[in-house]
């Protein structure tokens, strides 16, 4: 028994050796879509081109505010001027060309709050492809999993088939009864349904996936197809990576842009406290021409309680932004912590979904040489091709799951599909 189990391992271990040269040769993207097809997939989403839209109105208001809403504005005044003794009568008229002035560093100020609109802009458009990126790694994995468990169900299809056929031929010879006959054909049935079942989910999320994203294709699985080997650890401490996590998210990179936005438009609005003069210039003509005058006028609005109230705002919004930003670092970093225990966790369960799987077969196929030498009967060798059918399929499930959630964290540190050029 003990020199079974040493076999059993060392099966177990030349199949991992195998898998590693498998991924050394075909990289561990091999379950991935191509980048290119992503990014055009990603590209032609209609979040990502929203997020565009938005971002183009956002750069036009942003221009808006860097030129000012100050205008010349030209006045032109005509009249008539009737004097009674001696009697007369004049044609007068008066041209004014007036300007408001950008005074105490607000045009400055406003040049800033463009370039912090615009970046802010530009990092929506960024992480709207993140999501959409996110979006269609889950719907992919969600193929690859239904994949998975069609190919299972067809393992199990023919192991069934072939017993089915096995059992017939004994009883045809007499050595088994009818009872048995009966019970694989059953037995095959019951993993036909299974089949048609896992067939119908994989149908259903290739659709779905799509039906999303139109041209990305989807998994293609055959009867050789293999999973890549189990993912190591990354090489990088957990605390570095959550820091990279949390500074290299477009969601805190966002917060911080828009707080940034907001502390401008906190400064912009103290400084409309000061308001602006209008300065102008006029030609009047009177008497018909006979007396011309020339001017310089300058008007100054006289602040109001409104002012001081908008100013006092401002830097109540920029005061909920930086909080906003604080929140959004401490979201992202559970949400790291998450994602790492969760691939640490799904490590370990795939490890030993591999193991049991190893040892089921054993188990299985040790009951398969007992039914053919007649010491079991057909029960014990159903029972346990059923245990194996669990087993793989769990193996299967879990070594999807694991590379999912590899995948997740690796999009989300930006070391595979970065879209932000």
């Amino acid at each position: 028994m003990r020199l079974d189990l040493f076999r059993i391992v060392l099966a177990g271990a030349g199949t991992l050796v195998l898998w590693t040269a498998v991924a050394q040769a075909q990289g561990s993207s091999s379950h991935l879509p191509s980048e290119n097809a992503v990014r055009e997939a990603v590209a032609l989403s209609p979040d990502v081109l929203a997020a565009e839209a938005r971002r183009d109105a956002v750069l036009a208001r942003a221009e808006g505010v860097r030129a000012g809403t100050a205008e010349t504005v030209v006045r032109a005044i005509g009249q008539r001027r009737q004097v009674r003794d001696p009697s007369e009568r004049h044609a007068e008229g008066q041209i004014t060309v007036e300007r408001p002035l950008r005074l105490w560093g607000k045009a400055q100020a406003d040049a800033q709050l463009a370039d912090a609109a615009a970046e802010a802009g530009q990092l929506a458009v960024k992480d709207a492809r993140h999501e959409a990126s996110r979006q269609v790694l889950t719907l992919w994995f969600g193929a690859v999993r239904a994949g998975q468990a069609r190919l299972a169900a067809l393992e199990n299809a023919k192991a069934a088939a072939d017993l089915a056929a096995l059992t017939a031929r004994r009883v045809q010879v007499g050595d088994a009864s009818r009872l048995d006959a009966e019970m694989a054909a059953a037995d095959r049935a019951r993993t036909q349904a299974m089949l048609a079942t896992a067939a119908a989910a994989e149908q259903t999320a290739q659709a779905e996936l799509q039906a999303r994203f139109p041209g990305l294709g989807h998994p293609a699985f055959g009867a050789d197809t293999a999973l890549p080997p189990l993912q190591r650890d990354p090489h990088d401490p957990p605390d570095r990576l959550r820091t990279q996590y949390i500074q290299d998210s477009h969601e805190y990179r966002l917060a911080m842009a828009e707080e940034a936005q907001a502390q401008q438009m906190a400064k912009r609005a103290d400084l409309e406290r000061r308001p602006d003069p209008t300065v102008g210039m006029f030609v009047t003509v009177e008497r018909g021409g006979a007396e011309r005058i020339m001017g310089v006028s300058v008007a100054m609005p006289i602040g109001s309680a409104h002012r001081r109230s908008t100013a006092v705002a401002a830097a109540a919004d920029a005061e909920t932004a930086a909080r906003r930003r604080l929140g959004a670092e401490r979201r992202l970093g559970a949400e790291f912590d998450v994602l790492y225990g969760n691939l640490q966790g799904k490590r370990a369960s795939a490890q030993a979904q591999m193991e049991a799987a190893t040892l089921q077969k054993s188990a299985s196929d040790r009951a398969m040489r007992a039914y053919r030498a007649g010491e079991s009967g057909l029960t014990e060798l159903l029972a346990a091709r059923r245990s194996l059918a669990e087993a793989q399929l769990a193996e299967r499930l879990a070594r999807v799951d694991l590379l999912e959630a590899d995948s997740r964290l690796q999009l989300d540190l930006h070391r595979m599909w970065d879209f932000d050029d």
